[in-house]
């Protein structure tokens, strides 16, 4: 695995091991090692919006934006998908309002979160413009960060009924029934709706956020929406409040849980909390026999106990990509390889990191860089 630890512009906090590298480097969206698969940026253009995103692909995809314009208000809205099975990643939003010439009339972001694993998320918000202008398109660009300050427990689906409209002195609302699965109360969950013409363009949308909703109960929603006209049909996304923590019937297990047997996860897991105890012997046991034919492992156990590394832990899994085959270093053999991110602790700081393991008769095992192949078994 040849990794960094990056820490802001100013910190560097190296994990490396014989003089260089094989340990996990934070997870960037712009820049990945030699080994590591390049995520590139995504951009699908719709009839109102331009959308962009410098993402990592396995983290999420700007799938659709678009806007509705009332008066001077404005509401842009945008369709992002979780790529990944885990959830609590930070997702920001930025929307440019233009006129007809191109002209950036406003700028506005918005910040919410992943929720439910493997799903579209409709993430929307109000922009103010001065009095007498026009919207003509809006520009919309995503970015994922794999940690941050949200739960990363699951969200359950919440049920909602057909949307309903009624119109009022120009204004459109939207009206549909809001179920609770749980059997507990929710206080404010995020309920975003983005509404389509009968052609399916975006024409705005709205937000709600229901003070009680009983466990397993139900609730009228009422959303005054922004819109350029009354919609055809809109599409709702219920997400966790806040201060979501989780609940008895949510289905993925806590992060302090132990991963399922067998994983990339749990390998890469284990490979760090034996990086983070320095227990060099049982590191060696699940390095890949391809170089372990090149080490011994009392040169491996004298090379890492050389260095003197920083105390890291194991934090929680964030996402987990199947890479294909992977070459071993200073070997001719290939493996399938899976590409985890993680979040890990080391010296007081909290960050993502990546690490590549390889599956070899059936069990996940690690890899170390050329660099370090020569340095440890010379």
């Amino acid at each position: 695995m040849n990794r960094r630890f990056l820490a802001g512009a100013a910190l560097v906090v190296s994990l490396s091991a014989c003089g260089t590298d094989d340990t996990p480097e934070p997870a960037e969206p712009a820049t990945t090692s030699d080994d590591a698969p390049t995520a590139s940026p995504e951009a699908a253009a719709v009839t109102t919006a331009a959308a962009s995103t410098s993402a990592p692909a396995e983290l999420g995809t700007l799938k659709e934006a678009g806007f509705g314009q009332s008066d001077e208000y404005v509401w842009v809205t945008a369709l992002v998908h979780n790529n990944s099975a885990y959830v609590g990643q930070t997702v920001t939003v930025n929307f440019n309002v233009l006129d007809a010439e191109g002209n950036i009339l406003a700028s506005e972001s918005q910040v919410e979160s992943f929720s439910l694993p493997e799903t579209d998320h409709i993430v929307g918000t109000q922009v103010s413009l001065a009095q007498g202008e026009t919207a003509a398109k809006v520009e919309a660009a995503l970015d994922v960060e794999a940690s941050g300050a949200f739960s990363d427990k699951p969200f359950p689906e919440m049920p909602t009924s057909p949307v309903k409209f009624t119109e009022e002195y120009g204004s459109h609302t939207a009206s549909f029934e809001l179920s609770n699965t749980l059997d507990m109360s929710l206080k404010t969950p995020r309920v975003s709706l983005l509404c389509r013409d009968d052609a399916g363009s975006i024409v705005g949308g709205g937000s709600a956020y229901p003070e009680l909703v009983p466990a397993q109960g139900k609730v009228k929603v009422d959303v005054n929406l922004l819109a350029s006209e009354e919609p055809a049909d809109c599409s709702t996304f219920v997400g966790a409040p806040s201060d979501w923590d989780g609940a008895e019937t949510a289905e993925q297990p806590t992060s302090e849980a132990a991963p399922q047997s067998g994983t990339p996860e749990e390998a890469f897991q284990i490979w760090v909390e034996q990086f983070g105890t320095k227990d060099w012997q049982a590191h060696y046991e699940t390095l890949v026999s391809a170089q372990r034919e090149v080490i011994s492992e009392d040169a491996y156990v004298a090379c890492r106990s050389a260095e003197s590394p920083p105390v890291i832990e194991w934090g929680k899994t964030l996402s987990v990509e199947d890479v294909g085959e992977m070459l071993i270093p200073g070997t001719d053999v290939s493996l399938p390889a899976t590409k985890v991110s993680a979040e890990v602790s080391a010296e007081g700081m909290t960050l993502p990191v990546d690490a590549h393991m390889l599956l070899e008769g059936g069990e996940w095992k690690w890899s170390m860089t050329q660099e370090n192949v020569d340095n440890c078994s010379s």
